[in-house]
């Protein structure tokens, strides 16, 4: 008989270990119940229904991810690179959860911007406006510039895309080097300006700030820490 006291966090990690292994379209109460240690009845009243638990899962789901950058936010040399490379490896090595993410019903975009604020991290574009002298406006511009031609990459790996990471890189840097003087431009030609109404002076080439190497990728790639998830009766 399954226990009758358990916590939400129990109920959401016991989830999304299912989503990781077989896909959110798997996620059943019963499923989700046993996984957890804990009867289905009080799964309708603690989330109200199925609907309720899978809207929870997605918000457990994208902490999860968001605990996955934070750990792995110094394997490049900036943090605006590491958040490109972990999302390329979401996709590779956790498909089935990347699809929850961005490829279900439960991703609510209606805008570039309300994707960009699911994928986003923090601190990332006031590291680019730092590194490459832009303003808030450019530097904004160029990460969701960056975000949008990532993550098409990153889709084509989750469905069974098998790019090497050279040619990935080669593609990613390019990329990079179009929205960088796209973005320098603009501030050039005083689309963007500073706080202080000034048009900073046109970003300077650090290509090595963004750029990532194959040998960096495939270093994060084969070492690399995951979040903890909870599944109290899994695997008894």
């Amino acid at each position: 008989m399954g226990r009758q006291r358990f916590s939400e966090d129990e109920v959401l990690d016991a989830a999304l270990g299912i989503v990781m292994r077989d896909g959110y379209k798997s996620v059943t109460a019963r499923r989700v119940a046993d996984a957890a240690g804990c009867s289905a009845q009080p799964l309708y009243s603690r989330f109200g229904g199925m609907e309720g638990l899978m809207e929870s899962l997605y918000e457990r789901a994208l902490e999860w991810v968001a605990e996955y950058n934070r750990m792995h936010a110094h394997d490049a040399k900036t943090v605006f690179a590491s958040s490109g490379l972990a999302h390329i490896r979401i996709a590779r090595e956790e498909p089935k959860l990347f699809e929850f993410l961005y490829h279900s019903r439960y991703m609510s975009a209606e805008s570039i911007e309300q994707f960009f604020s699911h994928v986003s991290q923090p601190g990332v574009e006031e590291e680019i406006s730092a590194c490459y002298n832009l303003a808030p406006a450019a530097a904004h511009a160029l990460y969701i510039d960056m975000i949008v031609y990532t993550h098409g990459f990153a889709s084509m790996l989750a469905v069974g895309a098998r790019f090497s990471d050279r040619e990935l890189m080669r593609h990613l840097n390019s990329a990079f080097e179009s929205f960088l003087e796209q973005a320098g431009s603009s501030c050039t030609n005083g689309k963007a300006q500073d706080r202080k109404g000034q048009v900073p002076p046109q970003a300077p080439r650090h290509p090595s700030l963004a750029a990532v190497s194959c040998n960096a990728m495939r270093a994060v790639s084969c070492h690399h820490a995951r979040p903890h998830i909870v599944t109290p009766l899994e695997g008894r």
